[in-house]
């Protein structure tokens, strides 16, 4: 989406990802295309296991977070708590935020990314009724936060929302406070990429070129019945274009890409190319989730690391066709399926000769976990950031 912020137009590439655990790979495959991330907090139930996740994810990729606290219709009309008691929860919940932030981070950049109400990192409201606020959106507004409570006491959600639309107020705290990929690049290649920065392919991707050797990674692998396999990729240096021939250098195959795009919600929008910095719909390469790619032609690189899934598998079943001869059939479709989502594992036993599906689930560990995703991306329309 393109929003606009203080007279100029920038484009926001969105990952909308649930923060529930049993989601955790979709999660964890969304977080190496991104450069930000907006920690989604329950104001009723607070804190959460799962929130020190995120953060815990968050700061491994080298990923900024900010704060968004929601549901805070529930405390005025539900719980009725006063504007000091509103105040204490929110207190609460931005202190432990930041717990988990300096518990993960090194103290230099907990300092520097540390949430606060006052410098606009923190913003409030109801996500079900589209309206927010912030302290910079009061300041600039001049709606207070009686004002609020006032317009939830009278059931005039609809009248906040024009007031105070979620939307600005999430995407100006995006726009001023989480990084563009230009900028993230300083810290993000070397957390995870494990190739040599100082090498040319590495300078591209640490000075984010777009005229750089091409290189990418892929988050997501969908099948279109029509369209065939189309692979979204965070783009780290160089263009794709279409007609490009790719190479995977975990699969050491070459892939055509027929088409490239960019996302508008649920629609895919054909371009001729996208430059580093997007994450792009590929039509056409077979790549599996996870899969580096270059040019092909091109010399070979170090992959970024493995976009690892740190689950233990929780159910295992066994399952066979109706008829016999619709066994390569599911074959192919498990086959697929687990290309998608490498949180499910297909097995043969080679003994029984079962067809085995192991669907698996995060467990508590000290790798990369999950978290819930927005990011700033360099704009394909006016070249700003």
């Amino acid at each position: 989406m393109v929003h606009e912020y203080d007279g100029d137009d920038y484009l926001i590439n969105l990952i909308d990802t649930p923060g529930h655990v049993d989601f955790g790979g979709d999660v964890t495959r969304a977080m190496r295309a991104v450069d930000g991330v907006v920690v989604l907090v329950d104001a009723v139930d607070g804190v959460m296991p799962q929130t020190e996740t995120v953060m815990k994810q968050a700061l491994q990729e080298g990923v900024k977070p900010i704060l968004f606290i929601n549901k805070v219709d529930r405390l005025i009309e539900e719980m009725q708590l006063t504007p000091e008691e509103m105040q204490e929860r929110f207190t609460k919940i931005i202190r432990e935020v930041n717990t988990a932030l300096r518990k993960y981070a090194d103290e230099e950049t907990a300092e520097k990314w540390k949430m606060s109400v006052n410098d606009g990192t923190v913003a409030f409201g109801s996500a079900l009724m589209n309206w927010a606020i912030s302290v910079p959106y009061m300041q600039e507004t001049g709606i207070s936060f009686q004002d609020i409570i006032d317009y939830v006491d009278e059931g005039d959600h609809e009248g906040l929302a024009e007031e105070a639309p979620i939307e600005e107020v999430c995407l100006d705290m995006v726009v001023k406070h989480l990084v563009n990929p230009q900028e993230s690049a300083e810290w993000r290649i070397p957390a995870v990429w494990p190739g040599d920065v100082e090498s040319a392919v590495g300078e591209d991707m640490m000075e984010h070129d777009q005229d750089g050797k091409l290189v990418g990674v892929v988050t997501n692998v969908e099948d279109d019945e029509h369209a065939g396999t189309i692979a979204t990729a965070r783009l780290f240096s160089g263009t794709v274009n279409e007609g490009d021939e790719l190479y995977g250098i975990g699969s050491q195959k070459t892939e055509r890409a027929q088409q490239v795009g960019i996302y508008s919600g649920p629609r895919k929008l054909t371009v001729d190319s996208v430059p580093c910095g997007n994450i792009a719909a590929i039509t056409g390469p077979d790549f599996s989730t996870g899969e580096t790619f270059i040019l092909e032609g091109e010399e070979e690189i170090q992959p970024f690391e493995q976009i690892e899934h740190v689950f233990e598998p929780v159910v295992t079943k066994s399952i066979e066709p109706k008829r016999t001869s619709d066994l390569p059939k599911l074959i192919e479709t498990l086959r697929k399926r687990a290309k998608e989502d490498n949180t499910i594992k297909v097995d043969i036993d080679e003994e029984t000769g079962e067809t085995l599906v192991s669907r698996q689930r995060l467990r508590d560990t000290s790798k990369r976990k999950e978290l819930t995703l927005m990011s700033r991306s360099q704009s394909l329309y006016s070249g700003k950031v």
